[in-house]
């Protein structure tokens, strides 16, 4: 069934629902050295400003001081922000705090406009990186700037167009990188999630639904770093389905994969709290039992090998047999060490069964 198309309002509701996590697919990083950049060559290009847009003759020695402060402080502020690792909420700080300053600079130099409100196209950079509901909250905050002037000098036919025009100018782009980067994002998640996927499914037997051999050698190293730490024994067993060979011969391979799967479900079952079980290949399990010594690991496996036997008969079918073998890790032994172990305990129970 094809899924439904969506309009341009449903698009632009989207947007602006909110979300669990409203920054999830964004790059903290990305954004910190975005913020710290603007600030650094606002601050820049606002000293640059300076012999140009004078600070008011009324405020005199004072004024100059407060308008080099600014630009100084900018400076310093980029500094910090690119060698600490600030939060998004933080950076959103940063950009309002470059707002009320380039607010200042412009009512240092007279109130009116000035060159220092050219800076603003600067801060979208900052702002477009934040989730829409705050990117377009700091957008209307930067045209509250921008009408700033109208305070001071009120305003004419032609000051009103430049300014209608300016402003104009920042919300298209400001809402062109707002959306554009809100669609980055989501496509982000959308990656992210299906890389996850695929990670869970390269860790999953397609046939059993049990961890598979890299799962296993994921968890077993986990474990014997684990135990080597805290001093706690740890046990692996190697279980082989014995008969899988007859039930292929005799019932097809169809039923023989159906039985694995119901061995490894009742495996699964029998071993829940106590350890894990994977699919080694073929008709081979292992088990990593964590916190068990080597006596407590053939009890356990024992008590498995059973109840697979229980839930695995089906009226005439043939019973499952399994043969297993437990192994402890020594000190100073390494993963196959202890594989090694067990897969000899595995064909010395195998030999015993044969006699």
């Amino acid at each position: 069934m094809d899924s439904p198309r969506k309009t341009p309002s449903s698009l632009v509701r989207s947007l602006f629902e909110r979300r669990l996590d409203p920054y999830a697919g964004a790059d903290l990083a990305v954004s910190r050295r975005f913020t710290a950049g603007v600030l650094g060559l606002s601050s820049l290009l606002a000293l640059a400003f300076l012999p140009f847009e004078p600070v008011d003759d009324e405020l005199g020695s004072i004024g100059w001081l407060a308008a080099v402060l600014l630009g100084a402080g900018g400076l310093a502020g980029a500094v910090v922000l690119a060698r600490r690792s600030p939060s998004f909420d933080d950076l959103l700080v940063v950009a309002y705090t470059g707002l009320a300053g380039i607010a200042g600079l412009n009512f240092l130099a007279g109130g009116g406009s000035s060159a220092f409100e050219d800076l603003l196209v600067l801060w979208l950079a900052a702002g477009a990186p934040h989730p829409p509901r705050r990117a377009f909250a700091f957008l209307g905050a930067m045209l509250a700037a921008l009408a700033l002037p109208l305070l001071y000098e009120g305003g004419d036919s032609a000051m009103l167009s430049d300014m209608a025009a300016e402003a104009l100018i920042l919300v298209t782009i400001g809402s062109l990188l707002t959306v554009f980067l809100a669609y980055v994002r989501r496509q982000r998640v959308g990656l992210e999630a299906g890389a996850a996927v695929e990670r869970r499914l390269a860790r999953v037997d397609p046939l059993t639904g049990l961890g598979n051999r890299r799962a296993f050698d994921e968890m077993l190293t986990v474990e014997i770093a684990r135990s080597l730490r805290q001093h706690r024994p740890l046990s692996v067993g190697l279980v082989d389905v014995d008969n899988l060979k007859r039930i292929n011969d005799r019932h097809g391979h169809i039923e023989g994969d159906r039985r694995l799967r119901d061995v490894a479900r009742a495996l699964e079952e029998a071993v829940r709290g106590s350890g894990v079980c994977f699919r080694w290949g073929g008709d081979e399990f292992v088990v990593v039992l964590p916190e068990t010594d080597r006596k407590d690991a053939d009890l356990a496996l024992g008590r498995m090998a059973e109840r697979v036997a229980q839930l695995c008969e089906v009226g005439d079918a043939p019973a499952v047999e399994l043969t297993w073998g437990a192994a402890e890790l020594e000190p100073g032994a390494s993963a196959e060490d202890v594989l090694a172990a067990a897969d000899v305990a595995l064909l010395e129970r195998k030999t015993e069964k044969r006699r």
